[in-house]
């Protein structure tokens, strides 16, 4: 089986600023690993907002396995966004080189920061959240008495997307590739979305029946 050479575009200030760079843009987009990759992140999205509100409303993980469902349910959510991850690196290794806009030294130093900057902010939130606030904690029965500010949340108001959007930029700057960036913008738009009509809703659901029930 032979692989196409990956396609670059030259980089330049006017470059990007023409239509034979929405053109290329567009034929990553069309590359059908790069569209598996936007589907998985969805998914990936739409798995944690379906079943929290299952949870919910029907207790049913908690009714199945347990007091310690939270537990369970924070290792599924890993492994579906593993799955994501998994998928974004199909799409992003073999476009490596397609958009260098860097020498290769200093890109690596670049994304590889970004890459690690990323992962620790999201640690900084689990260590705020804990595993059960930042896991949907809420959707089982496990409710903070005020919103946590203190963390990233000082600086951040959903740091945890913020970490993963950043982790992503830097693997679209250590490999240079074009498709890594059009999925980091994706990311950050898919979770912007996701907490603006659908978290977001779902949050402040949950207090007001918290704040009736007292």
């Amino acid at each position: 089986m032979t692989v196409a050479a990956v396609s670059s575009f030259p980089v330049s200030f006017a470059g990007l600023q023409s239509l034979d760079f929405v053109e290329f843009l567009w034929e990553k987009i069309n590359i059908p690993a790069t569209q598996v990759a936007i589907v998985a992140m969805m998914l990936h999205v739409a798995n944690y907002n379906v079943t929290a509100r299952f949870e919910y409303n029907t207790h049913g993980f908690t009714k199945v396995i347990g007091k310690n469902a939270i537990y369970f349910y924070a290792v599924y959510l890993i492994l579906s966004a593993l799955v994501r991850d998994h998928f974004i690196h199909l799409a992003i290794a073999p476009d490596a080189g397609s958009l260098v806009f860097l020498p290769a030294t200093i890109a690596t130093v670049v994304g590889a920061s970004c890459f690690v900057l990323g992962a620790l902010l999201n640690l900084w939130t689990l260590k705020a959240l804990g595993i059960k606030g930042m896991y949907n904690g809420d959707s089982f029965g496990f409710l903070f008495d005020a919103p946590v500010e203190d963390g990233p949340y000082k600086y951040f108001s959903d740091p945890q997307y913020v970490g993963t959007t950043l982790s992503l930029f830097g693997t679209a700057v250590y490999y240079q590739s074009a498709i890594g960036f059009v999925l980091a913008i994706d990311m950050y738009l898919i979770f912007w979305v996701s907490v603006m009509f659908f978290e977001g809703p779902h949050m402040k659901r949950i207090y007001s029946q918290k704040k009736k029930a007292e």
